[in-house]
């Protein structure tokens, strides 16, 4: 037995199969689903954008500081 482990969304009660998978799973699978318990179904994307976190002490880069870094 081998373990593919990923992360998806279930629509409709169907679970898809990341293309990189799909040559080698065929037949027969045990599926182990383990949910967010807690988690908001928001992205935190989404949420950081909406709600920015501020921090009192933050001093973005200059210009000229982000090219002497590289």
């Amino acid at each position: 037995m081998s373990v593919i482990e990923f992360h998806t969304y279930i629509d409709h009660g169907t679970i898809e199969l990341p293309e990189e998978y799909h040559d080698c799973v065929k037949g027969r699978a045990r599926i182990l689903i383990l949910t967010g318990d807690g988690e908001s179904s928001e992205d935190m994307v989404d949420f950081l954008l909406e709600h920015p976190y501020t921090v009192s002490s933050f001093t973005p880069l200059t210009r000229d500081e982000i090219h002497e870094r590289c």
